[in-house]
């Protein structure tokens, strides 16, 4: 399978649970592409859509109580960003007026965009932050 985003090192917040969801997520992500460059975007917008709405709101829960347990400074800042991608999430699964193929590329690029600026920008601040705490193999 062709990717789009391959996982590579600087991408790591150092907490190891995190960066493997963060992989699955890059996961989806890339199976979503494989399905639009083989024109198979109709049968697998609406599974991929599901499991990355479920997926990441499970991911940002965990995220999010990761933070709170360890008092992380900035964690209403990360909530709220976290809730414009759900946000986001839903207007663009709600686009029932645009074509299947369209309504997947819009999707794969925006979290495409978001996923990376998310980790690399918001996502690796925590990562030191917990770590110093002994958070590194937290689950």
């Amino acid at each position: 399978m062709m990717s789009i985003i391959t996982w590579k090192e600087s991408y790591a917040t150092g907490i190891n649970a995190m960066d493997n969801e963060h992989q699955k997520l890059i996961a989806q992500i890339n199976l979503l592409y494989s399905a639009i460059r083989d024109k198979q975007a109709d049968s697998v917008i609406a599974e991929v859509l599901s499991t990355l709405e479920q997926y990441t709101i499970e991911h940002f829960q965990h995220e999010e109580k990761l933070m709170s347990d360890y008092q992380y400074p900035d964690l209403q800042e990360h909530k709220v960003k976290h809730q414009d991608l759900i946000g986001s999430l839903q207007q663009i699964k709600e686009q029932e007026n645009l074509k299947t193929d369209e309504r997947a590329k819009e999707l794969m690029r925006f979290l495409r965009s978001w996923l990376m600026s998310h980790i690399i920008g918001t996502d690796k601040a925590y990562g030191p932050f917990l770590e110093s705490r002994g958070g590194r193999f937290i689950e």
